[in-house]
């Protein structure tokens, strides 16, 4: 107990000297603690952004649902190059794909075919709303699928697919273009492309993703656009899983489904892809990781200019201290104590620095997040890395000036001037 108590006040004692040493040196201790403070602060204020960025297209992706599966021409980007660079041409999808999956995917709760024309107008009075690519048909199941609901009016149902009605159902964005409230569009006739539509529904207005509208488009019927549109021939296909436990599951039903229909030979690769908000927020973290990466080694750009500096300041206090050093170890101190002295006084002054340089960044991050519109999110494992970071430098630098300084003979340092 005792031995604790005397070990637990040369810390204290130690760490005091320190601070009375590095007050001593207000601008050599001030300028070390800046390149340790832009280190960390760099370390926190790169993570704080991308926590914000993260958690923003998580939460943006998560609005279309949990268990949507996008059918696409290609699983990636590199699929996409590499198919680009081997001349395949490969086959739009079809309402034969649509059928195929219907029948043989009970693990499927709802498929949303549509079609699209692009570089489209839109009119109402004298006002207009120009919309290149989302003007499309679709099914009913169109708003299941995508997990959203109406703002005024109703969706398109059964009843406008048999009928082949001239109905739309408007985004936000549209109607905001074209009319004073979103209210008013209901039940006005509005005129896209040379065709007349009455406007049956509003569908409720959800954040924008990476700059890019999910609130401008134009849906009619799928019968309707079909009849109006006969040339159009492609399908997109967008699917739901009956829940998020079975999505892997059901991509696998889907996969059986569509090389069957697509006539693939057991060795032949898929020539489609399935995505999912998984496969998203994959991709949105490898791009966050790439980032991290890079922002960590600018940090340690500033901790290597920081660690120099307290090299440098610690062999330059050594020198100084050198008498003061032979009266300690006269009286008594041994050379543990020296080295936890300048260690304490090493780590002090990294420490000081780590510590400013998180509040520095967390106060950025806040400040950039919310000006963004992100969700702040400052997480303890980068609190925690900073100050690992911080104290870690200074005492690393200053291993080996408080070495040098334990190993003085103490007659030689009485006698130094």
């Amino acid at each position: 107990m005792e031995e604790n108590t005397n070990k637990l006040s040369e810390i204290y004692e130690s760490g005091s000297m320190a601070v009375r040493s590095l007050m001593a040196n207000k601008f050599r201790s001030s300028m070390t603690i800046l390149g340790v403070l832009i280190g960390v602060a760099a370390v926190i204020l790169v993570n704080t952004i991308l926590e914000g960025f993260q958690n923003y297209t998580e939460a943006s992706i998560d609005k279309i649902g949990t268990n949507v599966i996008y059918v696409t021409k290609w699983a990636s980007r590199s699929d996409r190059m590499k198919a680009r660079e081997t001349g395949e041409n490969r086959k739009n999808f079809t309402f034969r794909e649509v059928d195929a999956i219907s029948e043989s995917c009970d693990l499927i709760a709802a498929i949303a075919p549509h079609k699209r024309t692009y570089n489209n107008v839109a009119k109402y009075g004298n006002k207009r709303a120009t919309n290149p690519d989302d003007f499309r048909g679709v099914w009913p199941s169109q708003a299941v699928v995508t997990n959203r609901g109406v703002e005024f009016g109703r969706f398109i149902n059964e009843m406008d697919m048999e009928r082949r009605s001239m109905v739309t159902v408007l985004g936000p964005e549209i109607v905001d273009a074209l009319f004073d409230t979103r209210e008013d569009a209901i039940g006005k006739v509005i005129r896209v492309n040379s065709y007349k539509f009455t406007v049956i529904g509003v569908q409720e207005e959800i954040d924008d993703m990476f700059g890019i509208s999910e609130n401008d488009f134009i849906f009619i019927p799928l019968s309707t656009f079909e009849k109006l549109y006969p040339a159009t021939k492609e399908v997109s296909i967008l699917l739901s899983a009956v829940s998020r436990d079975k999505i892997e599951d059901a991509k696998e039903q889907v996969t059986n489904a569509l090389r069957r229909v697509r006539h693939l030979k057991p060795d032949e690769e898929n020539n489609f892809g399935l995505l999912t908000q998984d496969s998203f927020k994959d991709r949105v973290g490898s791009f966050t990781d790439t980032i991290r990466i890079a922002g960590f080694a600018i940090s340690c750009v500033g901790l290597l200019v920081g660690l120099i500096g307290v090299i440098n300041i610690m062999l330059i206090s050594v020198t100084e201290r050198t008498r003061e050093i032979g009266v300690r170890k006269a009286i008594g101190a041994k050379r543990s104590n020296i080295l936890l002295q300048f260690l304490t006084e090493a780590a002090t002054l990294t420490g000081i620095g780590g510590i400013v340089g998180i509040i520095v960044g967390a106060v950025g991050g806040l400040i950039l997040t919310t000006a963004i519109g992100w969700t702040y999110y400052l997480s303890p494992f980068w609190v925690v890395i900073g100050l690992v970071l911080s104290f870690g430098t200074g005492i690393t630098a200053g291993l080996y000036p408080a070495w040098k300084a334990a190993r003085l003979d103490p007659i030689e340092a009485l006698r130094y001037e």
